[in-house]
């Protein structure tokens, strides 16, 4: 029946077609693209049976979208709060739930299908993190500030047979209402004793005037009906991707058609029946046997090489400049895609630079910033219902990103150079900066160069 489909029909959600018409529209070409797909996948076969062969895959899609979450998010990421209480268990939960790993998977996914849901919620071993994409989640409440309601699926295999479970939380003045439901994937609703014999199938969490998960939003949203959904972040540049996998699969069918091939007269080549009785004709690389021809043509008797020139050049500069510009359609600088070493540019000095790249790495991460310190607020709201973070601990964290070297050194070098040319410092001033020691360290090494000089 599919997932999105019972999240649908489970509560009714919607009387017109939408949203549904979103979610399998263009949230579902998303996906395709993301996995390797798109309506381009699939051309026809050459020669006389037709058919169709599947069109070789550059994986563009997805090479922007791990790009994109490793710019913005680095394992070494932190939580800090304003009191060591809700630092350390913070920390905690984060280490047991295994977020530095899976908050990078999860990220990449939103940026491919423009959103995804990171939901807080408490079970016997402790306050667990679900992280759910975009597909899985379909929004029941919302306005321009943000979702407030929502609808979730889990796929569930057991003992051999697939489920669906599907969660909704809404907010209502008595607090946070949540309703459990269990399906067969095939469909058909299931007591969710089956299953979850503990799990209550509707129940109110009284004092909390929020939503126990986060919806993380990418690019700007293509549905006007619920503008807090977000859109791929390859949405725009659909018809560059078809361009690439086109140029891509014709390089790998340059290698295909343009196998060495080599011309032989008729009277070279030998004949053999197989088993079915037909005539099979071959040409004995091997034999090397005197045999006499009757012929007064030498022309015919010539072995000549008809291999055609592999246009390997034109096909990687064709690559090299739909990935520009497929970069500049998805906010990162030229060059930062290209298979070439000689164009790569190291992190650093994408920073110091202050490239494209680095502007879309900033403004995502400030998105990123306030929707994990809204995840860190429900967090710390269920360890103080549970008791495990004191009443008068604080509820909110700043986050600080992990960038490693913020600037690249030559760069950095360069940039000292020319502010002491200019007067702008000293020369002391530039011997520390560049060698990263104190003024004292400094002005003794320009002492002891001094020295040396005389």
């Amino acid at each position: 029946m599919g997932l999105k489909n019972l999240l649908f029909g489970s509560r009714r959600l919607y009387e017109d077609t939408a949203l549904a018409a979103f979610y399998s529209g263009d949230l579902a070409r998303w996906n395709d693209i993301y996995n390797g797909g798109g309506d381009w996948r699939y051309t026809r076969k050459g020669g006389m049976n037709g058919g169709t062969r599947r069109v070789a895959s550059l994986g563009a899609a997805k090479a922007v979208c791990a790009e994109l979450a490793r710019l913005c998010f680095t394992e070494g990421t932190e939580l800090c709060c304003s009191d060591m209480e809700t630092e350390s268990y913070l920390k905690r939960v984060l280490d047991e739930n295994g977020f530095a790993e899976r908050f990078s998977d999860f990220l990449e996914k939103t940026f491919a299908l423009g959103g995804g849901v990171v939901k807080v919620y408490r079970d016997g071993n402790g306050v667990k993190l679900d992280f759910i994409t975009a597909d899985c989640f379909v929004p029941t409440k919302w306005d321009n500030r943000g979702v407030y309601g929502g609808a979730f699926g889990s796929n569930i295999r057991e003992n051999g047979k697939s489920y669906v479970l599907a969660e909704t939380q809404e907010l209502s003045d008595g607090g946070l209402t949540i309703e459990n439901k269990l399906f067969r994937e095939s469909g058909g609703e299931l007591p969710l004793s089956e299953l979850y014999p503990k799990m209550a199938a509707k129940s109110t969490i009284k004092g909390i005037a929020k939503p126990l998960f986060v919806y993380f939003r990418a690019g700007a949203g293509k549905f006007p009906q619920c503008a807090p959904l977000g859109s791929s972040v390859f949405a725009g540049a659909e018809d560059t991707l078809k361009a690439l996998d086109i140029v891509f699969d014709s390089l790998t069918r340059e290698f295909i058609l343009g196998k060495k091939r080599i011309i032989v007269p008729y009277y070279a080549v030998r004949g053999e029946y197989d088993k079915k009785g037909e005539l099979k004709r071959y040409f004995d690389v091997n034999d090397e046997v005197f045999e006499a021809f009757s012929t007064s043509d030498s022309e015919e008797l010539k072995i000549s090489d008809n291999t055609a020139e592999l246009r390997v050049e034109e096909h990687t500069a064709a690559l090299g400049e739909l990935l520009d510009l497929l970069c500049m359609q998805v906010g990162l600088s030229e060059g930062a895609l290209s298979f070439k070493s000689g164009t790569v540019r190291t992190a650093t000095e994408v920073v110091s630079k202050n490239s494209r790249t680095y502007r879309t790495a900033c403004f995502y991460r400030r998105m990123i910033a306030k929707c994990l310190g809204d995840v860190a607020e429900n967090i710390c709201l269920l360890g103080k219902m549970a008791g495990e973070l004191s009443a008068g601990a604080c509820e909110t964290a700043a986050i600080r990103f992990a960038d490693g070297v913020c600037e690249d050194e030559s760069t950095k070098i360069e940039r000292v150079r020319g502010l002491y040319e200019s007067g702008l410092i000293s020369r002391t001033r530039a011997i520390s900066e560049i060698y990263g020691i104190p003024l004292d360290e400094a002005k003794n090494m320009e002492k002891e160069n001094d020295d040396g000089k005389q």
